[in-house]
Order: structure tokens, then sequence, then C-alpha cells
């Protein structure tokens, strides 16, 4: 980590809502993407058999959060690429009026990840094509519930950023608990061009806590573009066999500027050595303000956006968490607030 970082990051605030928690008699849950804009908070789920938008008003008094009132729900179901299309969202972001969500699909029945753009009543707009890489059976091949976690509008919103949670097969090895190559591809797509205009691969963390049953991950779970080449990027571990407590969460600032383009690199794993990867430094450990939350936990983390402008003039960063529905054990509806100090 630089000696001087650019930004550092300082907790502010932590909420939780129940379990369960019903909203227009629809359960609020699973929430894997999030995005903040003019008081208003929108939250996606990543349930292919229920996929929801849901949105809140949000509001800071001074550091602290001082409303989360729901507004309203939408479900996603009136058009024809809904049904054609596994619906595991995973990200979303304000795109004018509009909204641009990413999906998963589901590799396993050759359902194809996508990015694509609805509007505010839920009514699909567009699809963005993709290499053939990031497709099932392509000439790659993403690993399953390992694609488009990460999303993000660019900084004048002729495009957009993302990113892939885990390897592709053929670019490098998961995460384990000793270093791996663990190469995931941080790409843009240009609208203009309709077409991905530059890609830099960032390498994974290993995994730190020991596994106490056979499972261990770590993946990158969202993206936010803070300069011309800098980033957020939110890495999210989870050991089984600790119950409430197996989850790592870290935010992490990546540089690509010295970044090789790899957009026309089909597989990364014959050719890593000849590959400078993206500068990645440290920001913030979620494992130090573990006991300022409620229930002194951090839980699985997945949704980052920016909130509202702090008194100071910093920006406030909202973290949300999936709870996966409480289906593999007691999890939490998590929004941590940070604050984001430029040095």
């Amino acid at each position: 980590m630089p000696k001087n970082p650019s930004y550092e990051i300082q907790f502010l605030d932590e909420r939780t809502l129940p379990a369960g928690f019903n909203f227009q008699n629809e359960t609020f849950g699973g929430i894997s993407g999030i995005d903040f804009k003019n008081g208003e908070l929108i939250m996606i789920n990543d349930s292919p058999s229920n996929p929801l938008l849901f949105s809140a008003e949000f509001i800071l008094d001074d550091f602290k959060l001082d409303t989360l009132v729901f507004t309203s729900v939408t479900k996603l179901k009136t058009d024809a690429f809904y049904q054609e299309n596994a619906l595991d969202m995973e990200s979303i972001r304000f795109d004018g009026k509009d909204y641009l969500i990413s999906t998963e699909g589901n590799i396993n029945k050759d359902l194809a990840p996508r990015i694509f753009k609805i509007n505010r009543k839920a009514e699909f707009l567009a699809s963005y094509p993709l290499p053939d890489y990031f497709l099932p059976k392509g000439n790659n091949q993403p690993r399953h519930n390992g694609v488009f976690e990460g999303l993000s509008m660019d900084l004048n919103s002729n495009g957009f950023w993302f990113a892939n949670e885990l390897p592709l097969e053929n670019d490098g090895k998961t995460p384990k608990l000793f270093n791996t190559n663990s190469p995931i591809r941080i790409s843009h797509y240009d609208r203009r061009q309709n077409q991905i205009t530059r890609q830099y691969a960032m390498d994974l963390d290993r995994i730190i806590k020991i596994p106490l049953l056979p499972f261990a991950i770590n993946g990158l779970t969202e993206i936010l573009q803070l300069e011309k080449d800098k980033f957020l990027v939110l890495e999210r571990a989870y050991s089984a066999g600790h119950k409430s407590r197996g989850n790592r969460v870290k935010l992490f600032l990546v540089d690509v500027s010295k970044a090789t383009d790899i957009k026309d690199i089909v597989q990364l794993e014959d050719t890593s050595e000849n590959i400078s990867y993206a500068e990645k430094s440290l920001l913030f450990d979620f494992k130090k303000v573990k006991k300022k939350t409620t229930d002194r936990i951090v839980d699985n983390l997945e949704g980052l956006c920016f909130g509202p402008m702090l008194p100071n003039g910093n920006r406030s960063l909202i973290i949300a968490s999936d709870d996966n529905f409480n289906s593999f054990g007691p999890q939490l509806n998590q929004f941590i607030i940070l604050e984001l100090k430029s040095n």
C-alpha cells in the first residue's frame, strides 16, 4: 500500500433491517446491487424466480443515517427478455432517467450473462453485445455464479465499466488460501462504438480465513469509477463453517493507468507473464469496524455506491449486504455508511 494514499476511508454509521422485512407484499432480501441519486436509493435482488427493484428515500443527518423509508417495489416480468435470460441481477446504476443492470445469467444452463437497460417501469429497453469469451461455451468460459458482479457508469456517461466476480476458466484459478494468479477483467464499454474499448486485468486477493467446512471463495462484488484511471473495488471473501462470521470484506483503490489493455486477449492463462496488471492498494478492511456494528458482524457485502455529499464536502459511500434470503443460515440486511476522504 502506498505510504501516502490519495484516498482514505472513515466509518460513519450502520443500519440493519429485520430478516423477512416485507414491503408491499414482497420480501426484502438478496440485495446485490444499489445506487443513489437525489435522495433516492435503488436496490435490486438476485432472485431469478422473483426479480425485484426496490426504491427508498435515503437521508443522512449530519454524518448519520436519519431516514431509510421504502417508496416502491417493481417486479421485472413484462418483457420476453426477462423470460429468455436468467435474471441473477448483481448490480444496478442510474443511467439518466433509466437504469443499467448486470445479470450473471446461469452458466450451467447455457444462459449468458447480460448487461441491459430498463426504464423506471421495469420495461426492457436494450441489451449490449459482449465478446465471445464472456459467453457459455465460448472461446473461454465464465465460471457459474462468478460473472458480472461489478458495474459503474463512466465519468461522462458515454459508456460504463463492468467486472466479473471470478476469473474466466482459462484466465486463471479461483483464489485459494495460498497465493494464486486469479485475474478478473475490468472492461469499459463505449455505447457510441457499441463495443468494449478498454480492458484491464486485476488480481484477486487470496483467501485469509481458514474454512472449517470444504468451501471458500473470494471475488469482486462491485466497482465504482473515481477518476480517469482509478476505481473503488469491493472484494468479499467467504469461508464456510464460521456461521455468521465467515465473511471478510475489503475495499481497494485500483489504478489501471499502467496496466496492459487485454480486450483482444481471449485467454490470459498462457500470457499472464507478459501482462501488466492493475495496481491495487487496500483502502479499508471492514474487519476493523465489526465492533461498531449492531450485531458485531460484517455480513455478505455486495452493493456499493456513492451516497449523499457530507457537510464537510466529502463523499459518502453506501454499502449493502446480500442476506441470501437466510437460506444458508441467519444473515443480515445490512447498510454501512462510510466517508471517502481525498488527500
